[in-house]
């Protein structure tokens, strides 16, 4: 279930439909500071995120975000414990890109992870 909330979360199914709804989640659960650009870039990011999640991780796959006025913190949390690794993608290719979008349209991002699983997170203002 999704909470709409300053700090919102919702619990995704691991499948193809995932990042249309972890968009929709972020869309509804963003505060107003947060509008126009700042909530286009978060909607891209976290769509690549969730992305990855689902074709290289695991469930349980968790979709959080948090507006402190200041800055929208977003974070996608997979059962797996294998980071992700940055590829270089030549124009033509069809994957391979979202990391380095998460890059360059963050203020910061990283990963962190545990026993169970990992965090992927951004931040964006």
């Amino acid at each position: 279930m999704c909470h709409a909330t300053p700090r919102g979360e919702c619990e995704l199914m691991v499948s193809p439909e995932a990042p249309s709804q972890a968009r929709a989640f972020l869309q509804r659960v963003t505060c107003p500071e947060h509008g126009g650009q700042v909530l286009d870039d978060a909607v891209l990011m976290v769509s690549e995120l969730v992305t990855n999640a689902v074709q290289h991780g695991g469930p349980p796959l968790v979709v959080a975000a948090e507006c402190d006025g200041e800055a929208l913190r977003v974070l996608v949390r997979d059962g797996s414990t294998a980071s992700p690794e940055p590829r270089d993608a030549d124009a033509g290719a069809e994957s391979g890109r979202g990391l380095a979008l998460v890059e360059s349209l963050s203020q910061e991002w990283g990963v962190q992870t545990d026993a169970e699983g990992k965090h992927v997170w951004f931040v964006v203002s």
